[in-house]
């Protein structure tokens, strides 16, 4: 079968969505998929805008036997899907609208795919009910979350010095990292340390907000965005998982940090509960005081954190792996196709 894959923004970025994207590309390739894979631009509304027109011109779906468009590629491709006259299955990571990163008049664009589409792709159950209140029948919508197993641990995780609470996202104001940074400065919690990896430039002013506390605390590194080989030292000499996200559509990074047997701090939003299970402590998005008891409990009780951490790899064990997520997509594609 012959798919085009249509997203935006660099491919290469190590966000959760590009991974989710680059993994099933490569497990649809070495299924026997010919898969073209296109990011005509990039992901911002200005940037998108700027190259609906010669994209809508240029992109040519002969030979395509189905197309696929990432929602995040919604102003540049939503004015054209009843033009290629080819299945079109809809990835939905996150509506714009919803995660707060749309531009003006998103509910157009976004509309236009809701009805443009013949399949969707949910990563989460959660996006699956988003989609449902945006008038999208059930009966159109799949749910192929992300795996977990990306970097499956080759050991037991001991850090064997200080408590160290690693935290894996994006410095965007979604991402709580702001109210992370300002849990762990009133902790107080004498030889522990706080480690933030993740990209740091996708927006200038809320990096420098989280600088300014960060810079006067000496308990807290910043790694910034590293290579795998570098995150998986980082979950191995790791005890605690902290992301106190507003948002997610699945959140990969906790489903990685149970594969490690760390416990969880995190917000009580979209998926993160099913992922997270009885692996953690969940607070309202928010509320900084909660997620400092939660890091203090953690970091100051051995004994907790080490019956955690196995409740850690239980929940782990039970999530979806890559396998069945680039499975759970060869379906989709067959059945958009007619042979499913």
């Amino acid at each position: 079968m012959r798919v085009a894959f249509v997203t935006v923004g660099d491919p290469e970025r190590r966000t959760g969505g590009h991974l989710y994207n680059g993994i099933v590309v490569s497990g649809l390739r070495a299924a026997g998929f010919e898969v073209r894979y296109v990011s005509p631009c990039g992901a911002s509304p200005e940037e998108q805008d700027a190259e609906a027109g010669d994209f809508g011109r240029s992109f040519d779906v002969s030979g395509v036997d189905v197309v696929v468009v990432d929602a995040l590629a919604r102003r540049i491709c939503g004015p054209h899907l009843d033009r290629w006259r080819r299945p079109v299955v809809v990835l939905v990571h996150e509506l714009p609208s919803v995660a707060g990163s749309g531009g003006p008049g998103e509910e157009y664009f976004e509309r236009s795919l809701l009805l443009g589409a013949d399949l969707f792709v949910a990563v989460s159950s959660d996006v699956r009910e988003i989609l449902l209140r945006r008038g999208v029948p059930s009966g159109r919508i799949r749910v192929v979350p992300p795996g977990r197993d990306r970097l499956s641990p080759e050991k037991t995780p001991e850090s064997g010095g200080p408590v160290q609470v690693l935290c894996v996202g994006q410095w965007i104001p979604r991402k709580g990292i702001l109210e992370l940074v300002g849990a762990w400065r009133g902790l107080g919690a004498e030889g522990a340390r706080l480690v933030l990896v993740g990209e740091t430039g996708a927006d200038a002013g809320y990096a420098a907000a989280v600088r300014r506390l960060v810079d006067r605390d000496g308990s807290i590194r910043v790694a910034g965005e590293v290579s795998d080989a570098v995150l998986r030292r980082a979950y191995a000499g790791s005890d605690v998982f902290a992301l106190l996200s507003r948002y997610e559509g699945y959140g990969m990074a906790y489903a990685e940090a149970l594969c490690w047997g760390l416990p969880v701090v995190g917000c009580r939003v979209g998926p993160v509960p099913e992922i997270v299970g009885g692996a953690g402590v969940l607070v309202e998005p928010g509320d900084v005081d909660g997620a400092r008891e939660a890091l203090r409990v953690l970091v100051r009780d051995a004994g907790l954190r080490h019956r955690m951490s196995r409740a850690a790899r239980r929940r782990a064990r039970e999530l979806p792996s890559w396998r069945d997520a680039v499975d759970g997509f060869v379906r989709v594609l067959r059945e958009a196709a007619g042979g499913g």
